[in-house]
């Protein structure tokens, strides 16, 4: 009896490290290009950590994951509370000299002084002297047990807790709760795939996604994709969010990269693919919701608010002119000429910013 296809037989099936270190075009690059655009070029690919992003993370880990990852991934510690540009410091000086200096007070206070000022902490000369007396005081714990955590991320014990509500909350609230059941061993016709990796293809460019969850449905062929978001602000006002982190970018991409790998067999290119959904949790609120995207399969540019007040631009206009940028390496950005004509370029531009 042959065994039954499923979507992980037509993944990508790369590590997360793998993946991260490829260089196809994922949502994350496309969508800073489109925020930051051609003046920052030069720091697309720059590694983006932050507070938000590791949170979101613990709660992907314990929603999807086993112990056994979330293990091998973390470690929990109880520190003091210190500022997320302390933390930021903490981990640059650790990043670069812990194979030097085994604790902060070991660091000269040139560095120290130079490494909290890249990181925008008390900038001015005359602040150099605090900066270091602070610096020492307040990351000297942090940069230790930076140490025991090793080649794992530190976590705070109050994050971790409450990244534990945010999980039971999607486990159990009633708007969410069907998402992540498990998977009945003994029926086959709901199935749940976390963190499945795809790679596709556009105008002969590479790109790649990594799904949170799929959700598929044998009986009715269908395909529900979707993403959990723990955001920052409540969930209600999750479009907000939306706009502000270009998240109709991710939709759209990891649609049609998905839709290209179901087309390309046999078992699954008759299957329907569902748009995009949005699972958004707050972790003060813990009211989670469930946001569809109607306009998943867009191929053009989309404007919404009053007077088209926000450009949604698409991403294959986004990929081809990145794409161009980072392989001819032109001296202007496009459309740009010796000489122009500022009122043309104001008419056919200014729509396109995103107007507070």
């Amino acid at each position: 009896m042959n065994k039954l296809k499923t979507l992980y037989d037509i993944s990508w099936k790369v590590s997360e490290e793998e993946y991260r270190k490829d260089k196809a075009y994922s949502y994350s690059t496309l969508a800073r290009f489109n925020r930051e655009g051609f003046n920052n070029l030069y720091k697309l690919f720059d590694k983006i950590e932050s507070p938000s992003l590791l949170f979101g993370s613990i709660v992907d880990t314990l929603l999807t994951g086993t112990q056994e990852e979330f293990d091998s991934k973390y470690v929990i510690a109880d520190f003091p509370a210190i500022t997320d540009s302390l933390i930021q410091i903490s981990k640059k000086l650790f990043d670069s000299y812990h194979e030097s200096y085994k604790t902060i007070d070991e660091i000269p206070d040139n560095i120290l002084a130079s490494v909290g000022a890249e990181c925008g902490y008390y900038t001015s000369d005359k602040y150099a002297t605090y900066r270091v007396k602070k610096i020492k005081e307040e990351c000297s714990n942090y940069y230790n047990l930076l140490y025991l955590a090793l080649n794992k991320t530190l976590i705070s014990n109050a994050d971790y807790v409450l990244a534990l509500s945010c999980s039971d909350s999607l486990k159990n609230d009633s708007a969410t709760s069907y998402y992540f059941k498990p998977n009945d061993p003994f029926d086959n016709k709901i199935e749940r795939f976390y963190q499945l990796k795809f790679k596709g293809t556009y105008d002969n460019i590479s790109l790649r996604c990594m799904a949170d969850l799929l959700i598929v449905d044998r009986e009715h062929k269908i395909i529900l994709p979707c993403d959990l978001k723990t955001s920052s602000k409540p969930e209600w006002d999750f479009y907000k969010s939306f706009i502000d982190w270009n998240y109709w970018i991710q939709a759209q991409l990891y649609w049609y990269i998905i839709r290209q790998n179901l087309d390309n067999d046999e078992e699954f290119k008759d299957y329907t693919l569902a748009n995009y959904r949005f699972i958004v949790i707050n972790k003060n609120n813990l009211k989670p919701l469930v946001w569809e995207y109607r306009d998943t399969q867009s191929t053009v540019d989309l404007y919404y608010g009053n007077n088209d007040k926000y450009k949604c631009k698409n991403w294959r206009e986004i990929v081809r002119e990145l794409n161009f940028y980072l392989t001819s390496n032109p001296k202007y950005p496009l459309n740009i000429k010796e000489i122009n004509d500022i009122s043309d370029w104001l008419n056919s531009n200014i729509s396109t910013q995103i107007i507070e």
